[in-house]
């Protein structure tokens, strides 16, 4: 993959030539076996086939050598979604994005999360202080593409045509700045804000995330968690708190609790059309209500404008991190 993409598209594997440069050849069988391991590389990427072998049989020796040509697939454009993850702190953002993309349920104790988290001190206290990425992707036959079924990120670009780009953000105040900074630096398309269904009642941090969708006039969805533990008074309660909050930040737009509704291609454009606040109950636990979430994500797009605008514009890179290694 990685030559592939040095190469524009286009790799050539040199067989029977040693690494210092000389033409030593090798026989008919390990020939065979070579090229029919770079088709298997091939395979396994997707998106790559061998176009040509061309073969030479040295002197004397008789023994082969070859030059082995790959070339990618042309692509089908590929569209981004980047969904900005916000919520107070133990409303279980970390937790419902290792569910989602890694497919795996959690333990009831944040094993899900742990996949996302970075620092030590994050896995020792379950609190998120830094802004981590992750992402699920949808291939042109409609197939999830997520950890669960790629080995890294990059596989799960390749093999998609469009991909939803997560940023997990901070919940403690202590760390608003980082949460800021997330939201200004990575332009999100939309808001996923997580409420815990066992709050009762809508926090402050959660209606100041709210009020910011509402001033940047961004889609939002809203995903209620940990609905395992949330007793039916308490969920009750906060349904009332969360469906009056919407209304006086949001009034013109509608909300909507989503659970097996027949047309998500509609629900997905009216949320990006900013008609509609979806709302999903979820439980990592049990793995409910991600389903659901997923295809909403998986045919909400955004509005572009024509391609190649900013081709030959600067660009600007933020460092995220900085290391010392001795």
């Amino acid at each position: 993959m990685a030559r592939l993409s040095e190469g524009d598209g286009h790799a050539v594997y040199v067989v029977g030539v040693s690494d210092n440069g000389e033409v030593v050849g090798i026989s008919d069988e390990e020939m065979l076996h070579t090229v029919s391991t770079i088709k298997r590389m091939a395979r396994q990427l997707d998106n790559a086939s061998i176009v040509s072998v061309e073969k030479r049989r040295l002197g004397p020796s008789g023994r082969l050598v070859a030059e082995v040509r790959l070339a990618q697939k042309t692509p089908l454009p590929q569209t981004e979604l980047r969904v900005a993850v916000l919520g107070d702190h133990g409303a279980g953002k970390s937790t419902v994005l290792g569910c989602l993309t890694y497919d795996e349920p959690d333990d009831g104790h944040g094993s899900a999360r742990l996949s996302l988290m970075r620092h030590q001190h994050e896995l020792e206290s379950g609190r998120t202080s830094s802004i981590t990425f992750s992402a699920i992707g949808f291939a042109a036959d409609a197939q999830v593409q997520n950890y669960a079924n790629n080995r890294s990120a990059e596989q799960i670009y390749q093999r998609s045509q469009h991909v939803v780009t997560f940023v997990d953000t901070c919940g403690h105040a202590k760390h608003l700045k980082t949460t800021a900074r997330a939201i200004t630096g990575c332009s999100p398309h939309m808001f996923c804000v997580v409420v815990a269904a066992d709050a009762g009642k809508v926090t402050a941090a959660t209606r100041e995330y709210l009020q910011i969708a509402m001033a940047l006039d961004i889609p939002l969805l809203v995903v209620i968690s940990k609905m395992d533990v949330a007793a039916k008074a308490s969920f009750a309660a906060l349904m009332r708190d969360l469906l009056d909050t919407l209304d006086t930040v949001l009034p013109a737009r509608s909300k909507c609790v989503v659970n097996n509704i027949a047309d998500y291609q509609s629900l997905a454009d009216d949320t990006m059309s900013r008609g509609v606040v979806p709302i999903f109950t979820t439980s990592a636990v049990r793995t409910i209500g991600f389903s659901e979430l997923t295809r909403v994500l998986g045919r909400s797009r955004t509005k572009r404008s024509g391609s190649g605008t900013f081709t030959n514009e600067p660009f600007e890179f933020h460092v995220e991190h900085l290391y010392s290694i001795d």
